[in-house]
């Protein structure tokens, strides 16, 4: 039977008969699970877990003897919503400010003279949406709040693939309108929405905070 898990990094003991993944599973969303978190990640003997649920067949028919390792990580949502929203906003300040620089060297540059800053934005753009999509798994796809986030999404997608045609093309003096007429404001867009979200969630955040310890919001 399960002696101990891992919870966060700490050492929790496992005080009930648990002897399936399973059974530790739903020990766990019983027992560790307070409002407002989830299992946000779960590793067995090494191996990453792919679903938490203690209801997937497979895990009813994995032992776990008193020497397997279970490492699970609890978060609150919110506050992966809000880490995830700090990470987009200094990415795309980064971006930011590198558009325009861009935009004249594009504008400049002769056909067979590819400028030299396109690979590293291509990366960055591809990170923001990646963040963005992390993002839109964790909160609710429709709701109200997060909307504008998900239409500036699709189009700075959009504005990716156009970019990428005009740089297979070598049409750097399209590439450079594309980056000042249209990605530039979508970043300056992402930037004023991901800050106003962040300010809801931290409140409700503090919310939670306060329904759990009973102390004021910070």
């Amino acid at each position: 039977m399960l002696k101990k898990i891992q919870v966060n990094g700490r050492t929790v003991p496992v005080p009930v008969p648990v002897t399936t993944l399973a059974e530790a599973l739903h020990w766990i969303a019983e027992t560790l699970l307070v409002q407002g978190k989830i299992i946000t990640r779960a590793i067995l003997d090494g191996n990453e877990l792919e679903d938490f649920s203690g209801d997937h067949p497979e895990f009813k028919r994995i032992p776990l003897p008193s020497t397997a390792v279970l490492m699970v990580q609890i978060d609150s949502p919110i506050e992966l919503c809000i880490q995830t929203l700090e990470a987009i906003r200094n990415l795309a300040t980064v971006v930011n400010r590198g558009l325009k620089l861009l935009a004249v060297e594009s504008w400049q540059a002769k056909p067979n003279d590819k400028p030299k800053d396109i690979e590293g934005l291509e990366k960055d753009l591809g990170l923001i949406l990646g963040l963005i999509d992390h993002f839109s798994g964790i909160v609710d796809r429709e709701h109200i709040d997060f909307a504008a986030i998900q239409g500036i999404a699709i189009m700075m997608q959009q504005t990716s693939v156009g970019l990428q045609m005009a740089c297979s093309n070598s049409d750097w003096r399209s590439y450079a309108r594309l980056l000042l007429n249209r990605m530039e404001p979508l970043i300056k867009d992402l930037l004023l929405e991901s800050e106003a979200v962040q300010v809801r969630l931290l409140a409700l955040a503090n919310d939670y905070s306060y329904a759990e310890t009973g102390s004021e919001p910070k």
